[in-house]
């Protein structure tokens, strides 16, 4: 039974895979904002130090197009949709599923991941990790949570921009 269900995961993450890697916008998309990180890394965070917010922005938007083509590539947004239509907390709005998913799998891959890579690699890479919150609280050690809500933001954006028929 565990092996069955560990098939049918790896069957749908390699569907998810497959999805993305077909789509070249979505390709594009992550070739620009991996050529504009670099770009970042070695010059521009020196110039403008506000790039970052941009660079994450753009990660905000990228992480959700990618997060909702993989979840409807698994038929996730039907899912969600009937599951909570039975359980009367939502219309019947695959729109707002959409966003639902999309700022979940951002929160969860992009805020997560991407802080707790920042704080645990950047330091092996000579790079002090920006603390999320400490006390006092002054505008040097919110930066986290900045990135984060400027990352939801993008997000959110790429939802308003997606066309309102979910399957294009």
């Amino acid at each position: 039974m565990l092996l069955v269900k560990v098939l049918e995961t790896m069957r749908q993450v390699r569907k998810i895979i497959k999805s993305i890697m077909l789509d070249k916008k979505l390709i594009s998309y992550g070739i620009l904002l991996l050529a504009l990180h670099l770009v970042g890394l070695f010059v521009l965070y020196k110039i403008i130090p506000e790039f970052d917010s941009i660079e994450h922005f753009l990660f905000g938007f990228v992480l959700s197009e990618y997060v909702s083509k993989g979840a409807h590539s698994i038929a996730l947004h039907e899912f969600l949709t009937d599951k909570l239509y039975k359980h009367k907390t939502v219309t019947k709005n695959p729109r707002r599923i959409d966003l639902l998913i999309r700022l979940l799998g951002f929160f969860l891959i992009g805020a997560l991941l991407w802080e707790s890579l920042e704080f645990f690699i950047g330091p092996l890479v000579w790079r002090p990790a920006d603390p999320f919150f400490t006390l006092p609280i002054n505008l040097h050690n919110i930066d986290g949570a900045m990135d984060v809500t400027i990352g939801a933001i993008g997000t959110t954006v790429a939802w308003l921009c997606a066309p309102k028929d979910p399957e294009c």
